[in-house]
């Protein structure tokens, strides 16, 4: 039985989640998203044929309250999620929205010209896209043996 390329792809993804997991844990950076809870960035990360995209789920969050840089090949998403506003007399019997300080490093899936990234926020949605380079680092060729 033969390792397939759809079962590498499954363990690499797996291997990428458990270290995000393991970052977001022990990250000494983030104490105030400890104590406020945690802030979960859902993320999208896709290719067309031109640009890699990323979308990521910020609903509530507004532009000056959200900070975007990359470093390399890193994207670095962070901002505050403000806490809702509570009336007086009010009593919570459940309240699972979180809030609080967020930060988010996702690691680029290709080569992307990262001196040309735009980005937009609309309707609780960042959209990052930035166009693909060639990146002979990932390409796999045969070396010739003299």
């Amino acid at each position: 039985m033969g390792i397939t390329e759809e079962s590498i792809e499954r363990l690499l993804s797996l291997r990428r989640e458990l270290d995000r997991i393991f970052r977001d844990f022990f990250d000494p950076s983030r104490p105030e998203a400890m104590e406020d809870g945690q802030v979960d960035l859902t993320t999208d990360i896709f290719e067309t044929v031109e640009e890699i995209v990323l979308e990521i789920e910020l609903p509530g969050i507004q532009k000056q309250d959200l900070k975007l840089s990359v470093l390399r090949d890193v994207i670095i998403v962070e901002g505050k999620k403000p806490r809702p506003l509570q009336a007086k007399g009010i009593h919570h019997i459940c309240m699972e929205r979180t809030s609080g300080h967020f930060r988010r490093i996702i690691e680029l899936p290709g080569a992307g010209d990262t001196s040309n990234i735009s980005a937009e926020l609309k309707n609780g949605l960042l959209v990052i896209r930035m166009p693909k380079i060639e990146d002979r680092r990932g390409r796999h060729r045969t070396i010739p043996i003299s």
